[in-house]
């Protein structure tokens, strides 16, 4: 455990620089590029801290490959336990767990699957999950995580059709929710225990990754409630794995715990981190008892805000690193205000603050946080680039060091796209001009400013999009869901503190029902937990719905002219599962 402090020392950082100051040796690549014509809307001192703060360090990965990794951890250390379920009262040391994912493999690799072929997983988390994840890794193919508790019928049947699987690989107790004959499926824990009878061959097989091939897809919510597939290679996600930050100091020896939604990509930062780093994961079970009795034997915790608050940092001496996803962006905004969450948890162990879409990889930037400085998102990651262009999407122009821009990401994490969806790829992927040659970098869509400490304040979402529980949700796509209720004349959704609500019209509308509707076409994050109804919506002078009108009504409890419905989530938590 991290002494305690109450120190306000700021954590080692990259202070301003003198104007007259020239990038490290680390961004020699960007000393040539200074006055690159892209640049020529700063001053000559901005263009020095554009590559000054926008380049992260540059690092080799020496094991690029995911399952690379987590196989030498299977020669080397072959009785140690890689995964453990508790609750299931299930476990695996490395060596076995890369006999039976081999063997699930060649399974997969007899039926075609190979790098360019996607495997879909319809599992809750599970020994067997992580076991079927390795075997599509190794076969070559890239997998589809579909946390089978929390995805809704209507989404399964669009992501099967949209991601065309070669092979859906599904626990035994979801089989029946893939149509027959609409794609061969493997049932995972028959595959597995037939495969132990047959002592079946275990062994590797012939390796056809490279480092530019798909490791997953992960589906988030779209702006019309259709989830869009992100492709994401493997050289992206060991770029964050394979070192500091990313890490969150994992190495052999350590447990980390699994607590996440599998199909987030936060959940394959626990699952593949633990993996590739030696590391014994730690699956939860579904009760809030079983979540705090792991979080005791654990030393490692990825997590959101709306998780740790549940938790006092006291009671987890064991825990020896805990990083976070888009702490509040208003404590950011603000350096005057102060970060009770992430200070209390700073002073009992070493807390880092993140920032990063599934679109770059995991993540972009990351601050090691120390009680009393001011919250940001941090740093760029290494081989990373952050920059804060023109708010206008269609421009790539840098503003001013200092102010408000959107952020824009390049480097190794830069994933392939959008599956299926080359306009969107096209709007929000475009050519790093900064950089030159072949480098992509990817519009995340979150306004953020540098500090003259050199790190980022993260100021909220360029667009609707918004965080609930840790979970991407856009606002337009819940809107839509609740109007698929007939009797629903208008809709809007907002995210008010904490909770998202739901604001419709007409006030006879039940709100019970248009609950139900928009929870058969959203996952569970992004169904509304606080109804609205009125009879007309208040309109600005321009016409346009009064957001903040809305607002207003929400969090006065003695409006006699709304009528109110409050449904608790369907997870239960406030938490992802």
């Amino acid at each position: 455990m991290a002494t305690a402090t109450t120190t306000t020392t700021p954590p080692t950082i990259a202070w301003a620089i003198s104007p007259l100051q020239m990038p490290t040796p680390s961004t020699s690549k960007a000393v040539h590029k200074l006055w690159n014509p892209a640049l020529s809307s700063l001053s000559p001192e901005d263009r020095v801290l554009f590559y000054r703060y926008g380049l992260g360090p540059r690092r080799n990965v020496d094991t690029p490959i995911i399952h690379h990794a987590f196989e030498y951890h299977a020669r080397t250390q072959p009785d140690v336990v890689a995964v453990e379920h508790t609750t299931d009262g299930q476990s695996l040391t490395f060596k076995q767990l890369d006999i039976q994912a081999n063997r699930l493999a060649h399974r997969l690799r007899a039926q075609g699957i190979q790098p360019g072929k996607r495997v879909c997983i319809l599992a809750r988390r599970s020994v067997h999950l992580v076991a079927a994840i390795l075997a599509v890794l190794k076969s070559g193919g890239q997998y589809v995580p579909l946390d089978a508790l929390t995805i809704p019928d209507s989404t399964l049947s669009y992501v099967l059709n949209d991601a065309k699987p070669s092979i859906v690989l599904a626990m035994s107790e979801f089989v029946h929710r893939v149509s027959s004959g609409t794609v061969p499926t493997i049932d995972l824990e028959a595959a597995i225990h037939a495969d132990e009878l047959a002592n079946a061959d275990g062994s590797k097989p012939v390796d056809t990754t490279t480092p530019s091939s798909g490791a997953y897809i992960i589906y988030t919510s779209g702006t019309t409630g259709v989830p869009k597939g992100v492709d994401v290679r493997h050289r992206g996600v060991t770029n964050v794995i394979s070192g500091t930050p990313g890490n969150v100091g994992m190495k052999p020896g350590l447990r980390v715990g699994q607590f996440l939604n599998v199909a987030f990509d936060m959940g394959a930062w626990e699952i593949l981190g633990s993996l590739y780093n030696g590391c014994t994961l730690c699956i939860r079970g579904n009760t809030k008892r079983d979540w705090i009795t792991l979080m005791k034997t654990v030393h490692i915790v990825i997590a959101t805000p709306s998780i740790l608050t549940l938790h006092d940092p006291a009671d987890y001496p064991n825990i020896q690193n805990v990083i976070v996803g888009d702490a509040d962006a208003s404590l950011q905004a603000n350096p005057a205000r102060k970060a009770p969450l992430a200070d209390k948890w700073a002073r009992f162990t070493n807390f880092s603050n993140c920032c990063g879409p599934t679109e770059i990889s995991i993540c972009n930037t990351v601050q090691p946080h120390t009680p009393g400085y001011p919250l940001s998102i941090g740093k760029p990651i290494p081989n990373t680039n952050v920059y804060v262009l023109s708010r206008d999407p269609t421009c790539t122009k840098p503003v001013p060091i200092g102010e408000t821009g959107c952020m824009w990401v390049g480097g190794t994490g830069v994933s392939n796209g959008y599956l299926n969806l080359l306009d969107k790829t096209a709007e929000r992927y475009r050519p790093d001009p900064f950089l030159g040659g072949s480098a992509m970098m990817f519009n995340t869509g979150d306004l953020g400013r540098w500090r003259s400490d050199g790190q980022l304040d993260h100021l909220g979402r360029a667009d609707d999009q918004v965080k609930v529980k840790g979970f991407r949700v856009e606002l337009d796509g819940v809107s839509a869901a609740m109007r698929t209720h007939e009797p629903v004349h208008s809709a809007v959704a907002l995210l008010v503190g904490t909770e998202l609500w739901g604001f419709i019209t007409p006030s006879t509308v039940d709100l019970s029902q248009v609950r139900d509707a928009t929870a058969a076409v959203q996952p569970y994050h992004a169904v509304p937990t606080q109804y609205l109804a009125l009879d007309e919506f208040p309109m600005t002078k321009n016409g346009k719905v009064d957001k903040r009108a809305l607002v207003v009504y929400a969090l006065d409890e003695n409006s006699t002219d709304a009528k109110r419905f409050s449904a608790p989530s369907r997870s239960g938590s406030t938490s992802p599962s």
